[in-house]
């Protein structure tokens, strides 16, 4: 069989399984496929260049057959408690776990819909909702903070809050730093990773008026491209806060040549990465996830074989009670795979992956362009 063939062949296989995962997310409340156009260039520019549709790009953005497949038991729907963390009267765009910040989602839309999203519950009962009365949502966010003095962060999540019209965006930053109590606004957005035109002047500029601390989720090298970098540096001409963090997805980047070069590329970029983190036991997660021995495995050889200003990363795990470390560990059951971390004098309990199930990505797929000829 021909190599085009094959890729043929390969590309009727995933419209089948696109079909197969379409009708899964219809019944268990997942997030369907969406890839912008300037994405899915970059996959058909890896998929040309592999032969086959197991590479990092487009594992974040397609199903596989692992996605739909293979579970690791302890999967739930809402790891980290969105939804009992939504104090707010009336709202479900208010999240609230941490004493000092609020998390505020002011859209269910993303330019795309990455595999892996840790929301996919909760965003999927706010597309079945409509689009969200953005003004409304404020007034109430407004109102909750009255009664919330020691907030002083608000953070812009959702959806991705680059996805609003200028108006909407314009409403909510303009409310937002008018608000004496609010310190620091930050944003966390997946946009330009998807569609860098989004990032036009006109937005930037609300940005900048604003004073915002954004937040960006690049979770590999190769979607940090010149278009990519151009809008990077327009953002930190403006004095913008440019930060990163990101999973560590099975089959992505983890190895740690991925981690090296997606933290220096963005470094020479002037965005510094906060923190690498485990990908949650959510349903259908199982594909993205790795054992928490790889985890730190992985941490240790960063450590080693990285100069500071690449290293000084947190790897952190996210839980109903808050992020924590490896520091914060417990105890750990290894014939139960069960760890126990502690936080603040509480006590949580976290399913860890099974190790037979873990089975490394290789560094010629996920790195099947070395930085040199990027």
């Amino acid at each position: 069989m021909s190599a085009v063939a094959a890729r043929l062949d390969e590309g009727v296989a995933q419209d089948a399984l696109n079909a197969r995962f379409a009708a899964i997310a219809r019944a268990e409340n997942l997030l369907p496929v969406k890839v912008t156009k300037f994405y899915q260039r970059k996959i058909d520019e890896e998929v040309a260049a592999l032969g086959h549709r197991e590479g990092p790009l487009h594992r974040t953005a397609y199903p596989s057959q692992e996605r739909l497949d293979l579970h690791a038991g302890h999967e739930v729907a809402d790891w980290v408690g969105d939804r009992s963390n939504m104090g707010a009267p009336g709202s479900s765009a208010i999240i609230h776990k941490y004493a000092d910040r609020v998390l505020f989602m002011p859209t269910s839309v993303c330019a795309g819909h990455c595999q892996y999203c840790f929301r996919q519950d909760v965003l999927s009962d706010a597309h079945g909702a409509g689009r969200s009365d953005v003004s409304g949502e404020l007034e109430r966010l407004v109102a909750y903070l009255e009664t919330k003095p020691d907030v002083s962060e608000v953070i812009l999540s959702g959806g991705d809050p680059m996805m609003l019209p200028v108006r909407d965006l314009e409403l909510v930053l303009e409310t937002l730093r008018a608000l004496p109590q609010i310190r620091s606004i930050r944003m966390h957005t997946r946009a330009l990773a998807f569609a860098p035109k989004l990032f036009d002047e006109t937005r930037m500029a609300l940005l900048e008026a604003a004073d915002v601390r954004l937040v960006f989720h690049f979770v590999h090298p190769y979607e940090v491209c010149g278009d990519v970098e151009e809008v990077l540096r327009r953002l930190s001409r403006r004095g913008l806060r440019l930060y990163n963090h990101f999973p560590l997805l099975r089959g992505v980047n983890d190895h740690v040549d991925v981690l090296k070069s997606l933290i220096t590329r963005l470094d020479d970029c002037r965005v510094r990465t906060l923190s690498v983190y485990v990908p949650e036991p959510i349903r259908y997660s199982a594909p993205f996830r790795l054992t928490l021995q790889r985890f730190f495995a992985l941490q240790d050889q960063l450590t080693e074989t990285a100069p500071s200003w690449i290293n000084a990363v947190r790897f952190t795990l996210d839980s109903p009670i808050g992020k924590v470390r490896r520091e914060q560990i417990a105890s750990w059951d290894e014939a139960n795979g069960l760890v126990t971390f502690r936080r603040g004098g509480a006590n949580f309990v976290y399913p860890d992956f099974p190790a037979a199930l873990d089975s490394p990505g290789e560094r010629r797929v996920m790195l099947w362009k070395e930085p040199a000829a990027e």
